[in-house]
């Protein structure tokens, strides 16, 4: 007991020192000495709270997440709890639920292989920045702890052993699977998701709760603040600039830690650069994470030039408050309306025809996503090209490598001119199709050489049933408000050869995952994605929008910019943010994320035609 208050006063002290407020991350409440007390038996009070300085209604927006909502103070940090479109599905003990019979349901990797063809399609209008931003943008939502924890931690899901450990959830593979009949393979590495239980900040005897260590908005969370703390380490405190590296050849790089262990597939000697503070993934996000990095760079730099008098503080904030507004405007106006569809996204309120102000916020709504959000953009596994193409400066082909072997190797990156190789065959190499065919290396090596084998698609479904989501067919009540009792009922969503395709893999309609059935869902009208999917991402992009005091277009938000500012926002490109911090993009088409054509040539980053930011309005 002595011990106990011991800890208890040295973190009152602390807080008060910071003149703060510990909030327990779970009922978004100030923690009461009775949970501080269990949490310190538990040794989690630092993943289970988040102590939280007073609100100021006019400051900057915190990189830390805190204040977003003066309602509820930590909504928006790190941590910051899901919630669920629909009421867990779970089997007792969180199991999977079972199929409609009351037995197990179909093997996650023979569903996969049924509902998906393994082969190599290209959307011959796309280019590979679809994928990287897409996945990029996840990432600034949804932390990737769990893949990091069967891949680093918990490896042996597939021993005797492994499967008596509560955690591994190891996937079966059919003894007549399409490629491991031959193999010998017959279990694939996967790990239970990780949770608020997990860490003890839940009893094992509640209801599931999964825990998501970024923040809950579009932030850049994944540039500015991977974990909490981190900020005042990236930062050099100097005109408003974060810390940065010259690699190999001068390109510029955020500062590296050439001993960690978090970059598995680096190889050594040559191969020693890993962020030390940003995410180290997928070699598409990781190069995007280095290039709104640098955009910050850019854009203190220049503020510094207009507003030499404006100190380190302001320079930092306002930087940062533009590189948020490039990346949304991209993503929101530009990425999306390819994806799902821009008449769509106009008609349900996401996008605006007008270029002024949305004053959107909600103060009843706290900032948080769901987690049918960040599992449905799993559904982008299947139009992932890995079969990478690599180009030089002057656009000449050199060779392919494979996507696959880059996941947790930003040392490829720096070595050479491999990030200039990269940058190019993302705005010159097609991306997959949006189809019913998953990559081949997606479907049978998908982590390279960290794994023998892995099934990113079977992996997918298989997380998804332990989540706890509910069928498939109930997301469909849901978003169309009727019921879905048999097959016939579902003969609008899907083509006769995909309900057929369905109908053999599936008993009843009740057994179909969400994922497996966006998998052969129609698409929908005017978009490229799934119906089901695009209810589910609007859904969010409405809360999101809502949720957010310091949403962009707003025009009441603290430090909100002003007509002729958000006018310049309005015109930005990921084809003009390729031009300003790509290395060696001399010339892009101005349609990055269409590929080159008679349509969209390749013009001189000088062009008007790319659209890039003029801060001239933010001169005083």
């Amino acid at each position: 007991m002595a011990k106990e208050l011991i800890i208890l006063t040295v973190v009152s002290l602390c807080v008060s020192g910071l003149n703060a407020i510990l909030y327990d991350c779970v009922s978004g409440k100030p923690a009461n000495r009775t949970q501080l007390r269990i949490y310190a038996q538990r040794n989690n009070t630092g993943v289970c709270t988040v102590d939280v300085k007073p609100c100021d209604p006019k400051e900057w927006q915190r990189v830390d997440g805190s204040c977003n909502n003066l309602k509820y103070p930590s909504r928006g940090t790190h941590r910051t709890p899901t919630i669920r479109l629909l009421p867990l599905d779970f089997s007792p003990n969180n199991e999977p639920r079972k199929a409609a019979d009351g037995g197990d349901l179909e093997l996650a990797r023979r569903l996969r292989t049924q509902l998906l063809s393994s082969g190599e399609v290209s959307n011959m209008k796309l280019t590979q920045l679809v994928a990287y931003f897409l996945l990029f943008s996840l990432g600034d939502i949804n932390s990737i702890h769990d893949p990091l924890n069967y891949l680093m931690n918990i490896t042996n899901c597939c021993t005797p052993e492994g499967k008596k450990d509560y955690r591994c959830t190891p996937l079966e593979i059919p003894p007549d699977d399409p490629v491991h009949r031959f193999s010998g393979i017959r279990c694939y590495n996967l790990t239970r998701p990780q949770s608020f239980q997990t860490y003890g900040c839940l009893d094992n005897n509640t209801d599931f709760v999964r825990i998501v260590f970024q923040t809950p908005i579009y932030d850049l969370s994944n540039v500015y603040n991977l974990m909490p703390g981190f900020i005042d380490r990236i930062r050099s405190f100097k005109n408003g600039m974060l810390k940065i590296e010259k690699g190999e050849n001068g390109y510029l790089f955020p500062e590296s830690d050439p001993d960690s262990t978090l970059c598995l597939l680096n190889q050594r000697p040559r191969e020693t650069r890993c962020h030390k503070y940003l995410s180290n993934n997928g070699i598409g996000t990781n190069l995007l994470s280095v290039l709104f990095y640098r955009q910050h760079n850019k854009l203190a730099e220049d503020l510094h030039k207009l507003n030499p008098s404006w100190n380190d503080e302001r320079l930092f904030f306002t930087a940062r408050n533009i590189n948020i507004a490039i990346f949304l405007q991209i993503f929101i106006y530009e990425l999306m309306p390819i994806v799902l569809g821009r008449r769509n996204l106009i008609r349900d309120g996401i996008i605006s025809r007008e270029e002024g102000f949305r004053d959107l916020y909600d103060e009843d709504i706290p900032p948080q996503t769901t987690d049918e959000y960040a599992y449905s953009y799993r559904w982008f596994h299947t139009i992932q090209e890995t079969n990478m193409k690599l180009y030089d400066s002057d656009g000449s082909f050199l060779r392919t490598f494979p996507m696959v072997n880059l996941t947790t190797r930003t040392g490829f990156l720096a070595v050479g001119e491999n990030i200039v190789h990269i940058t190019q065959g993302g705005f010159r190499q097609e991306s997959a199709g949006f189809d019913y065919t998953i990559d081949i290396d997606m479907g049978d090596r998908t982590l390279g050489g960290s794994q023998l084998a892995t099934d990113v698609g079977a992996s997918d479904l298989a997380k998804g049933r332990y989540f706890g989501f509910p069928p498939y067919i109930t997301y469909k009540e849901l978003f169309e408000n009727r019921s879905y009792e048999s097959f016939s009922d579902l003969e609008d969503s899907f083509s006769p050869e995909r309900l057929y395709r369905v109908m053999q893999t599936h008993k009843s309609p009740e057994n179909i995952d969400l994922l497996g059935g966006m998998w052969a869902e129609k698409h929908v009208k005017g978009g490229m994605v799934p119906e089901t999917l695009y209810s589910i991402v609007v859904e969010q992009l409405k809360r999101t929008m809502a949720s957010d005091r310091y949403w962009y277009e707003s025009s009441n938000r603290p430090h909100a910019f002003n007509k002729k500012q958000l006018k310049e926002i309005r015109k930005v490109s990921i084809a003009g943010l390729l031009c300003c911090v790509g290395d060696h993009v001399t010339e892009i088409q101005p349609k990055a994320f269409y590929t080159i054509s008679s349509k969209n040539p390749l013009v001189k980053c000088g062009s008007s035609k790319i659209g890039k930011l003029d801060l001239s309005p933010w001169k005083e």
